[in-house]
């Protein structure tokens, strides 16, 4: 026996609580009737808790107008209390509030709510907008059937105002924590982010992705030359090139130092090459004020139907701009150079390319530059 009983008041514990949202609200809703319906019987009291209660009181006929309202309501509403008797209580709400409030009242007399508790917008005389707990219940008359509105209301304004604030901030950070400090641009943790996310989709769709590795062409001595002011004029101005030279759906980012990444979803290898061209004619012209230039170099991966972990892709587009920055220049010219390697999946360690070198460029695993694909 003392088995079972004990089997019973485990199973009893693991049942979920019966309380709820709703059955809260309707207890809270069923208390506060029983509250204004002790103090209606009591006259004397409920002129005292009507008059000196710090937050605003209304009472409201079943056509939705005030009768009489405390002087904590008016205040919140700049009114002398006689000024409010008769007028609606949607008159009071911000005009995109009132819709709302309508069906609610309705829904409260009909039974299918016990209270209501929101926070809406009130507006003052002159335009004045404040925010406040808006609560309504209904008080039944001697018969017992309801007969009044109760209304409670507590200016929240100040709270909402930091809640916004609060808000505006986190989403300030988040975008921060994204975002290259000095060019604006997308940083490594959100172009992985796409990378993933649009390799995924090209699982789906058999769509091809291009990631654009770039390196600059003399940066270092624009740095040495002309100081750091200087070069965090250039990676401006270059970030802002990149950015103004391909399409709204593209995401160009700067991982550091004077590399940029382009992620190109959509991608052929026809508009990949143009796109090249025009990035590199955008990044040649002068620079304004210092009336220098600098050069790039572009390595270029592209996988089909998201056929390449995220990071291989990259590792791929960043041999291939080594592969590019490296090779031979007869001309002896600032041109843009270009490989295209295809990225492997699950490519043995044994065969990974390996970082050595400045910026962890890479190299195969006998040490030599990685051979072009184009």
């Amino acid at each position: 026996m003392d088995t079972i009983a004990s089997s019973e008041a485990s199973d009893a514990h693991a049942l979920p609580p019966k309380d709820s949202s709703v059955e809260r609200s309707k207890e809270r809703g069923e208390q506060a009737q029983r509250t204004m319906e002790v103090l209606a019987s009591n006259p004397d009291v409920f002129e005292t808790f009507f008059e000196q209660a710090r937050i605003g009181l209304a009472l409201a006929d079943l056509s939705a107008r005030y009768v009489r309202v405390n002087q904590a309501y008016a205040d919140l509403l700049g009114s002398p209390p006689e000024d409010l008797v008769g007028v609606p209580l949607a008159e009071v709400l911000h005009p995109d509030d009132r819709n709302g409030d309508a069906d609610r009242l309705t829904r409260l007399l009909d039974g299918s709510e016990a209270t209501l508790q929101s926070e809406q917008r009130y507006v003052a005389p002159y335009g004045r907008t404040l925010w406040v707990l808006h609560g309504v219940t209904l008080v039944p008359g001697p018969d017992g059937r309801p007969a009044w509105f109760a209304v409670s209301a507590q200016d929240i304004t100040e709270r909402r105002r930091v809640e916004e604030e609060l808000r505006a901030l986190t989403a300030t950070l988040a975008e921060q924590a994204v975002r290259d400090s000095l060019t604006g641009l997308a940083n490594r943790t959100l172009l992985e982010e796409r990378l993933r996310a649009v390799l995924a989709r090209d699982a789906r769709t058999g769509h091809s992705t291009a990631v654009l590795f770039l390196d600059l062409d003399g940066f270092k001595a624009v740095n040495d030359v002309h100081g750091h002011a200087a070069g965090d004029l250039v990676l401006k101005t270059v970030a802002g090139r990149l950015a103004a030279a391909v399409r709204p759906s593209d995401t160009v980012a700067r991982i550091g130092g004077d590399e940029f990444v382009v992620l190109v979803e959509g991608a052929t290898e026809q508009a990949v090459a143009r796109l090249v061209e025009r990035l590199g004619a955008a990044v040649r012209k002068p620079v304004p004020t210092l009336d220098l230039e600098v050069g790039v170099s572009i390595g270029v991966s592209m996988a089909q139907g998201g056929d390449a972990e995220p990071q291989a892709l990259l590792s791929a587009a960043d041999a291939a701009m080594y592969t590019a920055k490296y090779s031979p220049d007869p001309t002896g010219k600032k041109t843009v150079r270009h490989s295209i390697k295809q990225p492997l999946r699950d490519r043995p360690a044994g065969d990974a390319v390996r970082n050595t070198g400045k910026n962890g460029h890479k190299r195969d695993k006998n040490g030599g530059t990685p051979q072009p694909q184009l």
